[in-house]
């Protein structure tokens, strides 16, 4: 893929990442003469790494969070024109500095390398990357043209893998086979790379971002490199230098400069550093967050003001919460990420009139900002206003996938207007994304039962009763091993 092939394996997790594309290969080939996969299939291959994912890898679902990421990534893939892809965003929770994309449009960013970015232009430098790896189709021509490699010894690979646990017998299957995968991955990564490297700067600078932000976090990446575990896989010497893109990309900065490049640039989407805050808040060690929060507050830092808010909210420190991030909204009155989060803690503190004062504001501030109608839905719940909540709710449902919240609270408050049979739909859909089967299972039939007047929703239903069912059935055979 991309980053992936660049920094430490220590983990099963990290594995399992590491060989997605031979994952891919083994997967998705049909049985027939021709190695080409149509797009159909390429979206239903998508949908079952994503599934993978989710079971060995940790992410991230603070909304804030997501909807931002989400917010870059639809700037940037807006440059594609028309495409057959519903791009989705995620974040993994995991420190290291990585980022990768797998067929149908899906695009995970490491916490570890939204950490350290300086600004928005440099996150939509890696998310352009990753856009172009999809545009490109790199996947399926790697597939096509991996048809020497065994596709049994792949598929033993991955069930050592997926399998086989972090130690013994299915840990050294997969580690045995690792090398030859890569190798696999590394005969084509030059070129893909390239190419990417090339179509993201174009779809960078057409967003409107400056292009210099790609060179630079390229080249906080080539120095995180040298800091993470030194035992990388010799194998991994022959993938193209990072310093020789670096150079490549320099190259293309300064033909943008000479022909006159965008005049225009876009104003950024959000505060970035205050995004960033909220990251390393709610997810890295509260020990190390306290320590950076506390030297930004001595240094007047508004960012520091908010993370310490968020990482006391976190803490279950209403109070200090409140203090911090009413500091914070003084300091940045127009933001509505800090405003959304103030409106969070006078929720949790009972006061729902401030908070619905403080989430109007932010809409108007940023009428489309995402979290903010998810939480004002949440609060004009509790105030019994439930038609209004689900207005909310309906203007973000589409987020769902990254953010499944928003399934949830779909189903109750679809629940308490007697709509029954949608509620149990998304209560359904939020219990297949947290992978509980059972509930999944009860929710989905109670569903089909009622929901009969959408011949396209009875056959949406049916799908996804029939895969639930099926995925309790192994879960249920695993558990009796």
């Amino acid at each position: 893929m991309t980053l992936v092939h660049l920094f430490a394996r220590r983990t099963k997790a990290r594995c399992v990442l590491v060989v997605l594309a031979a994952f891919i290969t083994a997967t998705v080939l049909p049985p027939a003469d021709s190695w080409a996969f149509s797009l159909s299939e390429e979206k239903e291959l998508g949908r079952k790494i994503l599934e993978k994912i989710k079971e060995q890898m940790p992410l991230v679902e603070d909304g804030e969070v997501l909807t931002y990421v989400q917010s870059v990534g639809n700037r940037v893939a807006r440059q594609l024109g028309v495409t057959p892809y519903e791009f989705q965003f995620f974040v993994m929770n995991q420190s290291v500095p990585n980022a990768f994309a797998i067929p149908g449009g899906y695009i995970f960013i490491y916490r570890g390398l939204i950490e350290m970015m300086e600004t928005e232009g440099e996150l939509a430098s890696i998310l352009a990357h990753e856009l172009a790896h999809i545009h490109a189709r790199h996947i399926q021509r790697r597939s096509e043209e991996g048809k020497i490699l065994s596709v049994a010894a792949l598929a033993g690979m991955l069930a050592g893998i997926f399998l086989g646990g972090g130690s013994g017998a299915g840990s050294a299957l997969a580690m045995g086979s690792l090398a030859g995968a890569q190798s696999f991955a590394l005969k084509y990564s030059r070129d893909n790379e390239s190419e990417a490297d090339q179509m993201g700067f174009r779809f960078l600078v057409d967003a409107g971002y400056p292009p210099q932000d790609m060179v630079n976090i390229m080249r906080r990446i080539s120095q995180a490199q040298w800091l993470t575990n030194s035992r990388l896989p010799s194998y991994l010497s022959t993938h193209p230098a990072l310093s020789e893109r670096i150079q490549h990309l320099e190259d293309m900065v300064k033909k943008e400069k000479r022909e006159g490049g965008k005049t225009v640039r876009v104003e950024s989407l959000g505060d970035f550093s205050i995004m960033q805050a909220a990251l390393v808040a709610d997810y890295s060690d509260p020990r190390r967050a306290m320590d950076r929060f506390s030297a930004g507050v001595r240094k007047n830092e508004p960012e520091a003001v908010f993370g310490l808010g968020r990482l006391y909210l976190r803490q279950g420190n209403l109070d200090g919460a409140l203090t911090n991030l009413q500091e914070a909204a003084r300091r940045k009155p127009t933001s509505a990420f800090v405003l959304s989060s103030l409106g969070a803690v006078y929720h949790r503190k009972g006061k729902l009139s401030d908070a619905k004062r403080v989430l109007d504001t932010a809409l108007l501030m940023d009428p489309a900002a995402p979290i903010v109608h998810f939480r004002l839905a949440l609060v004009l719940r509790d105030l019994g206003q439930t038609e209004e909540a689900l207005k909310h709710l309906q203007r973000i449902e589409q987020l769902s996938p990254m953010f499944p919240d928003i399934d949830y609270e779909m189903g109750i408050i679809l629940g308490q207007v007697s709509r029954i049979g949608e509620a149990h739909y998304y209560l359904g859909r939020y219990y297949e994304y947290k992978q509980d089967w059972r509930l999944a299972v009860v929710h989905y039939r109670k569903a089909r039962a009622v929901l009969r007047d959408s011949p396209q929703k009875t056959a949406e239903l049916d799908r996804s009763l029939k895969e639930a069912e099926k995925r309790q059935k192994e879960a249920h055979q695993q558990a009796r091993r």
